[in-house]
């Protein structure tokens, strides 16, 4: 009896032995910092299938299925997946070669710059009071609670100030956008503003105060926006061709929405940031800044939550730069994911680059990783039944 319950006992933990390697994992996702890349898409991005890269192709086929079914109007699609491009589709004229209004993904660019700015000890920390940086200014509708105006408000949209960019049509007088574009100063048509909250207090959407985040480097590096750019931020990665809009009004540059880029190069800044600021050895910006700037502080009240001007959904495991007409730029650092949308899509249409992502881009890492329970019980039993016949066949052998 004894020795049947040792048999047993062996061949239970032989079992256990077999099954463990082939379990799957949850929830566990390995730190960009800690991965080796093989190359570096510096001077040109490698392509592979995306079966190469462990995601399934048919399941990512299903986005230029839809795409064209649906007709809707994205420009480009790019997965890029552990460094190599797996995916990438152009629609209507457009090539990889061609710039692409990037519109308020350039506040991502922005929230980059303000954190290698605070890197290289140009400004002390995101607590600073804004008015600090413009001393020569005489600020309208002043409001002690303009002193409490800190980088960090104006970098999470909660600075306070009444702003109406959303809630007013574009083409209306009293939008502040339009209205700020068409003022000789825009960083004096924000600081102007009277106040609605405390600082703090309230999420809501303003360019201006990613226009004043633009003064507040130009006033303290003594680059523009775009000599500053080139030198610390596109030229290490290798960003060489872009145009930067600059307002008519006040000649300054659009810091809100006035940067135009190659998908490749939007996928660029994405990989920088999925590989937490450095790129081939570099530190370009610092990790820290990239872990601070992409948490989630804000409830938006529509869906997503805000941080250093990126963006998220609860419960979904990416970050994203958005921008008007659907140009997005997604880190997905458990599945070391960067996806990049380029379109024209009107406010009145459907918006379909997270669902892509979440029903598309996600499972198809899934499907081709995930391991099939009923496998594993089939596999189990089938080992249970096998195991034992050796052990039989030799004692029935040693009983002869």
């Amino acid at each position: 009896m004894k020795s049947r319950h040792n048999t047993s006992s062996i061949i239970l933990i032989l079992v256990i032995l077999l099954i463990v390697p082939i379990l799957p994992t949850q929830g566990y996702s390995v730190a960009q910092t800690e991965v080796i890349r093989d190359y570096w898409p510096t001077n040109e991005w490698l392509n592979t299938t995306p079966e190469e890269q462990g995601l399934s192709s048919h399941t990512l086929d299903r986005i230029d299925e839809t795409i064209i079914d649906n007709d809707i109007e994205i420009h480009s699609v790019i997965i890029i997946k552990n460094g190599y491009i797996v995916y990438e589709k152009y629609y209507s004229y457009w090539t990889q070669y061609m710039a692409h209004t990037i519109q308020s993904c350039t506040k991502s660019f922005m929230s980059a710059l303000i954190g290698i700015a605070i890197d290289m000890g140009y400004i002390d920390n995101v607590s600073q009071r804004v008015v600090d940086f413009f001393p020569n200014y005489t600020i309208d509708n002043w409001d002690p609670r303009k002193e409490n105006i800190t980088l960090e408000h104006l970098l999470t949209m909660s600075s306070g100030l009444e702003f109406h960019e959303v809630d007013i049509p574009y083409e209306e007088p009293e939008n502040d956008l339009f209205a700020m574009y068409r003022s000789n100063d825009m960083w004096e048509y924000v600081l102007d503003r009277p106040m609605l909250n405390d600082p703090g207090d309230v999420w809501s959407y303003n360019s201006g105060g990613i226009e004043l985040l633009g003064g507040i480097i130009e006033q303290t590096t003594g680059y523009s926006i775009m000599d500053f750019a080139e030198e610390f931020l596109f030229d290490p990665i290798g960003i060489d061709y872009l145009s930067w809009w600059r307002v008519p009004a006040s000649g300054r540059y659009g810091c809100g929405g006035g940067l135009n880029l190659k998908p490749r190069d939007m996928a660029r800044f994405g990989y920088l940031y999925l590989n937490d600021g450095n790129w081939n050895g570099t530190q370009v910006i610092s990790s820290e800044w990239v872990n601070i700037s992409t948490r989630m502080y804000y409830d938006t009240g529509f869906g997503y939550h805000y941080g250093y001007t990126w963006w998220g959904i609860p419960e979904q495991p990416f970050y994203e730069a958005i921008g008007h007409y659907e140009q997005k730029i997604y880190v997905i650092p458990e599945h070391d994911i960067v996806v990049v949308f380029s379109g024209d899509i009107q406010d009145e249409d459907w918006h379909p680059t997270d669902y892509f992502v979440m029903e598309f881009v996600i499972p198809a890492s899934e499907a081709v990783n995930h391991v099939d329970t009923t496998l594993i019980i089939n596999l189990s039993v089938l080992v249970i039944l096998i195991l034992p016949l050796p052990i039989l066949f030799l004692r029935r052998r040693f009983q002869r």
